[in-house]
């Protein structure tokens, strides 16, 4: 290499090194406004309860004062002690107009128990409400709180254009709400902040057993995609064709088990119980939620919907909890073969998703003893709070357990899927039976599938068990 050429190799390097370092200098530096301390009485007077004169269920009022007790910054906190209530919302309109040129949003807050807060921010275009519309068009930021002192963090523009963006017009109002307060609850509210700087997201990949398969998957979808070139166009059939083939099965493998007991388990029916013939199993339960986002989608969150004869089943977002009781079988039995049984109270399919195409369901295990009539995306019973929304969290102790115990594709009306695996995994006497999920890659949809509420008995679900019992 001739000095010649080294040295206009040091002077090109140089020269980049010198664009490079400019163009660091010429960044803008990261820029955090204060939206309130709460350090001035002048502060409080800006803050009102909100009231909605189309709100027939009208909210207790929010006790709103300054506190010197758990000050994040400065010397004072915003104290709130509530009333009860659902959604008790404070609202202020002293908030700055222009929030475009800010990524983070923070906010620290001290709570006594777990808990569920939230913020929203509305725009001139902004609607208040339920439904698809209303909620793009604010932003919700809610979190989950720990006793003592939480510093809340949401991104203030999504990859979707939701909410706060230059065609909603200008910030007009901000506010402070919780859900489901006890009566005379406090909470502290301090050091509200807005910031430049764009927080990278920690992306967790989390991975799932897939009992009877040998195969670990990053979710129903790797799944599918998976076994799709085992996947065949089904054979539609009636429910006196299931339940026959499942008593031909129970016939053969009383051959090589001539004890083996067969035990319908389906509400309201009886001859669950070999011992009890005439007893009427009860052992089913129920309840679907909804878990869409975006964050905004608090009403629907909160819903209820465990006592219908009918709900949706669909994506990990959009489908029902179930439980069987499977007490009935005696401890040690050999589980020889088990059927969960599905139908959809409709045999018309949508182009889009339908059983004549490739779809993969799995049946995920819940690790939370849920309540039939009080679990939603926020809660599996009431004051007992999810880890994350839809309890979509699988670290130490996850809402669900990072297993699906069955899966397979859907038949039609009536579906089965093969439940061996799941019975076995709940009856070794290691694992609570706390239920399952089931949902799908959306290759199908169940806009609306019997639940144990069902007029006809036939029409619920069912778990078809054949075990051994223990000699």
């Amino acid at each position: 290499m001739s000095m010649t050429y080294l040295k206009a190799l040091i002077g090109v390097l140089l020269a980049v090194s010198l664009l490079i370092g400019g163009a660091a200098l010429a960044q803008p530096a990261a820029k955090e406004t204060l939206l309130f301390d709460f350090e001035k009485a002048a502060d409080l007077k800006v803050w009102s309860n909100l009231k909605l004169p189309d709100v027939k269920q009208k909210e207790p009022p929010v006790k709103i004062e300054l506190s010197a007790e758990n000050a994040t910054r400065g010397k004072q906190s915003l104290k709130l002690t509530f009333a009860g209530g659902r959604w008790p919302t404070i609202t202020t309109t002293d908030v700055p107009a222009d929030w475009m040129p800010y990524w983070t949003f923070r906010a620290d807050v001290t709570a006594s128990r777990h808990c569920l807060i939230g913020f929203t921010v509305l725009q001139e275009g902004s609607l208040r409400g339920g439904g698809w519309d209303p909620t793009v068009s604010r932003w919700t930021k809610t979190a989950f709180l720990k006793p003592g002192k939480n510093t809340v963090t949401g991104t203030i523009h999504d990859s979707n254009n939701y909410s706060i963006n230059t065609k909603q017009g200008k910030v007009v109002r901000f506010e402070i709400f919780m859900y489901a307060p006890h009566e005379g609850e406090t909470i502290y509210v301090d050091n509200i902040r807005l910031s430049t700087v764009k927080e990278a997201t920690p992306t967790e990949t989390t991975k799932f057993t897939v009992h009877g398969a040998d195969m670990v998957v990053t979710g129903v979808r790797d799944l599918g995609k998976q076994l799709k070139a085992r996947w065949t166009k089904p054979e539609m059939k009636t429910l006196d064709q299931v339940e026959g083939e499942l008593r031909t099965q129970y016939a053969e493998l009383k051959k090589k088990h001539p004890t083996a007991v067969l035990a319908v388990l389906r509400d309201g029916q009886k001859g669950f119980d070999p011992a009890h013939p005439d007893k009427v199993y009860a052992g089913w339960k129920d309840a679907y939620w909804s878990s869409h986002g975006p964050d905004g989608m608090t009403l629907e969150r909160t819903d209820n919907i465990g006592k219908q004869a009918s709900h949706e089943i669909f994506m990990r977002h959009r489908s029902p909890l179930m439980r069987v009781d499977l007490a009935s079988i005696p401890k040690g039995s050999t589980i020889l073969a088990a059927k969960l049984v599905v139908i959809r109270n409709h045999d018309k399919f949508v182009k889009e998703h339908n059983p004549d195409q490739p779809n993969m369901w799995v049946v995920e295990p819940c690790n939370r003893p849920w309540e039939e009539y009080e679990v939603n995306a926020y809660e599996y019973a009431k004051d007992k709070f999810w880890k994350a929304i839809g309890g979509m969290y699988y670290g130490d102790d996850p809402d669900f357990l990072p297993i699906y115990l069955a899966h397979g594709p859907s038949q039609g009306k009536v579906n089965t899927w093969d439940f061996t695996h799941a019975v076995r995994f709940w009856i070794d006497g290691k694992h609570a039976n706390h239920g399952f999920m089931l949902h799908g890659d959306a290759g199908d949809w169940f806009p609306r599938a019997h639940s144990r509420e069902a007029a006809a008995l036939s029409d619920r679900p069912a778990v078809w068990v054949i075990y051994e019992p223990k000699k």
